[in-house]
C-alpha cells in the first residue's frame, strides 16, 4: 500500500475516534440537534472522513471500504447541501455504520503493518 493511502485510513480512524468521544454521552439524535458546537464538529469530523476515503479510492479502487460511495457522498452534502444535513441521519450513521467503517479501517492498517 502507498503510504498516502496509509495516511488517508489513518486520518479516518483518528476522526472516528473523535466522533465516538464527542458522542460518548449522547443518547439521541435531538441532543446533537440542540447542541449547535456539537452538531458542527461532527459534520467536520464526517467531512474530514469522506475526503480521504475520496483520496484513497483515487489511488486504489480496491480498497475494501464499505460504502465508498456513500461516505463520499455525505461529505458533498455536508461541504455543498449542508442545510439537507439533519442530526437525527449523522445518529443513524454514528449508531448503524460507524462501527463497520471503523474495523474495516485497522484491519486495513494492520495488515500493513
Amino acid at each position: 500500500m502507498k503510504h498516502n493511502v496509509q495516511k488517508y485510513l489513518e486520518d479516518i480512524r483518528l476522526s472516528i475516534l473523535d466522533i465516538e468521544n464527542d458522542t460518548e454521552k449522547i443518547t439521541s439524535a435531538k441532543q446533537i440537534e440542540e447542541n449547535q458546537l456539537l452538531f458542527d464538529g461532527l459534520c467536520r469530523r464526517f467531512a474530514i472522513i469522506g475526503e480521504p476515503v475520496y483520496r484513497a479510492d483515487k489511488i486504489d479502487k480496491h480498497l475494501p471500504i464499505t460504502d465508498k460511495r456513500k461516505i463520499m457522498g455525505l461529505r458533498h452534502i455536508i461541504v455543498h447541501d449542508y442545510d439537507l444535513v439533519r442530526a437525527a441521519d449523522l445518529w443513524t450513521i454514528i449508531n448503524k455504520h460507524l462501527s463497520v467503517l471503523k474495523a474495516e479501517v485497522e484491519a486495513i492498517l494492520k495488515q500493513e503493518e
